[in-house]
């Protein structure tokens, strides 16, 4: 099962890659009527609910491995499609047209990316600090919860600068100060400046659940937020992450062929060419 998820991940990706690096017809006006693949709302399990954990402090322990699908399309369902301003639409057709998908130069996918990649992430909590390990791309941000306020001329980063704070039993994670080059906000394309505000609201309703909220905020390139959510579900007891070394399954990178492989080589041969044997 995970190896089919991995591999439903990195199609999406090249899908993503192969659609936004072509000169192609745009996407329907409006195709965010539902997000596909998205978490529905929590189902009753067949039996009792396992109570929330908590950590000595009194606050929900959001540790454990989660996992859940990825969104493809429909970020924007609340607000019915993307409220782009002038120089968000043209960013976007620049994706479309002109640019790569990170992920597929093996760069981090940043936030909210990252958490809808329907990749697992393990979360690892104490009473001053809440870090989140991500198997897409082998990486991590870590987000203190200790009362400070953001850094002031923080340097611009994937993940912007994050500070965190609790509201009863929710993690409320506030973030700014993100890159604005080699970036996108999903897998399709959509861009974000470096004026991009993201508010996320983490909860643990019972032991197997992990619910997300999002709000996005960018004026550069949209002209009102927007709010998306889903449920994350504990993965099975022994199951943990797996090592993804993107670098080391990009098939070509230095010969301008970027994705991920195994790809087959007769139709997409690689330069320099693999030697004779």
């Amino acid at each position: 099962m995970r190896l089919f998820m991995a591999c439903s991940v990195l199609a999406a990706i090249l899908s993503a890659n192969l659609f936004a690096s072509a000169q192609s017809t745009p996407p329907p006006e409006n195709p965010y009527g539902e997000l596909s693949g998205a978490s529905g709302p929590i189902k009753a399990p067949d039996g009792p609910s396992k109570p929330t954990p908590r950590t000595a402090d009194g606050k929900p322990d959001l540790s454990g491995f989660w996992k859940g699908p990825l969104i493809f399309g429909g970020m924007f369902k609340s607000v019915g499609g993307p409220p782009f301003t002038p120089a968000g639409e043209e960013a976007y057709k620049y994706n479309l047209s002109k640019s790569i998908n990170p992920e597929a130069l093996c760069l981090f996918a940043g936030i909210p990316r990252a958490s809808i990649s329907g990749v697992p992430f393990e979360i690892i909590q104490n009473s001053n600090r809440v870090a989140f390990l991500y198997e897409l791309m082998w990486t991590f941000r870590t987000i203190p919860v200790d009362g400070r306020a953001h850094m002031k001329d923080a340097e611009p980063s994937f993940f912007g600068d994050a500070v965190g704070k609790w509201e009863g039993d929710t993690l409320v994670i506030d973030s700014i100060g993100f890159k604005d080059k080699l970036s996108w906000i999903d897998d399709d394309a959509h861009p974000h400046s470096d004026a991009m505000h993201v508010v996320e609201r983490w909860s643990r309703p019972d032991a197997d659940h992990l619910a997300h909220e999002v709000t996005v905020e960018d004026p550069k390139f949209y002209t009102k937020p927007w709010t998306f959510s889903r449920v994350f579900t504990a993965m099975p007891t022994g199951e943990e992450l797996y090592e993804f070394a993107c670098d080391e399954n990009n098939v070509d990178r230095d010969g301008g062929h970027l994705g991920f492989g195994p790809l087959n080589l007769k139709s997409y041969p690689l330069n320099p060419a693999l030697p004779k044997k």
